[in-house]
């Protein structure tokens, strides 16, 4: 979850509104995508044509199935799947995992998804675009309508206002302002006055809208995996496109994380906020993990709440306090609780070494309690960390996960918090990575 490939060159605010034009809209060239299952269906649909069908029923339900079979299926979520080093993104059904793999845009290593207003926005971090993609009334991908363009920026956190505005953050010493239909930029707020003094760039990664205040963590990067020893949110009116206020807390390291394109770093939770350190995955020694929270419509951070993950967490079987361990961003909350992975390579005597360090399977599904402190193991096998991205609480409460395990290779599972169990519930060829819900 931690692999990056960030760009050497880092763009500053002066760049960014020097070159609003280079924003562009997609093309005439731009054409619908291929659908590789609609080929494969139309043979089936011509042998099943030849057989005559004994009642309406039967054959109203040939006529389903033969739409199944053209792709026709309505999609739930938006997911990446990674073959190799490479990472496609597009649209899938649980029911129809043996389509996954269809009607996909091919991306570089990394890159970042979200989904607003009938869109997908694909943030191909390797090239430096976000481009927006349309969707068919069953969620099947189609053409790009708008791209814009941030050559040699990592920047994928989209916080949506309305259908004409939204802010972008990410390795930038600013937040771009965008409209999110053309995706071109209509201003900036200049963030460059917060910028620590050793740090290159200021970096608004994770975010969240409440109430009318952005509340978007500062990196502050001082190379491309290590981040800022000090927690930092900016607080932004929406209205005026302004600072507020920046709340600091020296008892963790940077909250937030340019990994995080559906910003759940950052879980609203009991009239607060609750933001996540990782302490740059390990690569600062020295820095502190762990969740502070903030009170929605505050602007400082609450100092009678702290969370320790490394300090103070411990599982029978799987952690020890002390050890060093971090978690890959959580699902939204379902009351107080949320769902993540935990990194524990400490504790499996495991280190970054490589690129196949990544598929190392270290990461542990857990239940999280943000107001109790607590946090449980699932009955689920350790994922890799290059699969550890995926996870969905469904509307009846039970828990979707994407792993990729070793015992039983790339699936899908759903737990059930109230009886404590889980089942995997489809495998999938490829390594499921997010798992983005279309609605």
């Amino acid at each position: 979850m931690k692999k990056r490939f960030l760009a050497a060159l880092i763009v500053s605010f002066g760049m960014l509104v020097a070159c609003d034009d280079s924003s562009s809209a997609s093309s005439e060239n731009d054409k619908e995508l291929s659908s590789s299952s609609s080929e494969k269906s139309g043979d089936s649909e011509n042998k099943s044509s030849s057989s005559n069908a004994k009642s309406s029923d039967s054959k109203d339900n040939s006529s389903s199935s033969k739409k199944e079979e053209k792709g026709e299926y309505k999609r739930e979520f938006a997911t990446s799947i990674a073959s190799g080093e490479t990472m496609f993104i597009g649209t899938m059904s649980l029911d129809h995992t043996d389509d996954i793999g269809s009607d996909y845009i091919e991306v570089g290593t990394r890159a970042g998804v979200v989904y607003y207003d009938n869109s997908l926005f694909i943030a191909d971090l390797d090239v430096g675009t976000i481009a927006r993609y349309s969707l068919d009334a069953n969620n099947k991908i189609g053409s790009k309508t708008a791209e814009l363009s941030l050559a040699g920026a990592w920047a994928n956190h989209i916080y949506f206002v309305n259908e004409e505005k939204a802010y972008l953050g990410g390795m930038l010493d600013s937040l771009l302002i965008i409209n999110p239909k053309t995706m071109k930029r209509t201003g900036a707020i200049d963030l460059s006055k917060y910028k620590n003094k050793d740090a290159l760039v200021v970096s608004p990664g994770t975010g969240v809208i409440v109430d009318g205040r952005l509340y978007v963590g500062l990196l502050q990067n001082v190379s491309d995996y290590a981040t800022g020893n000090t927690a930092q949110v900016a607080i932004i009116d929406i209205k005026k496109d302004s600072v507020i206020a920046v709340a600091e807390d020296d008892r963790v390291a940077a909250v937030g994380s340019l990994d995080d394109s559906q910003n759940q770093s950052f879980i609203v939770a009991d009239g607060y906020i609750y933001c996540y350190s990782n302490a740059s995955w390990g690569y600062a020694p020295g820095q502190v993990d762990g969740f502070l929270r903030i009170k929605v419509g505050e602007s400082e951070f609450d100092k009678d709440y702290q969370w320790f993950v490394t300090k103070d967490v411990a599982i029978d079987g799987v952690t020890k306090k002390g050890n060093f361990k971090y978690l890959s961003p959580t699902t939204d909350a379902n009351g107080t609780k949320v769902y993540s992975f935990l990194n524990v390579m400490v504790d499996l005597q495991q280190v970054w070494t490589d690129m196949n360090s990544y598929h190392n399977n270290t990461c542990k599904p857990v239940e999280i309690d943000l107001v109790k402190k607590t946090m449980k193991a699932l009955p689920i096998d350790y994922t890799s960390s290059w699969a550890s991205y995926g996870k969905y609480i469904d509307d009846d409460g039970t828990v979707i996960f994407a792993v990729s395990t070793e015992k039983d290779g790339n699936a899908y599972f759903r737990y059930d918090p109230k009886s404590e169990k889980a089942e995997k519930i489809a495998d999938v060829k490829q390594i499921p990575m997010w798992l983005v819900p279309l609605k």
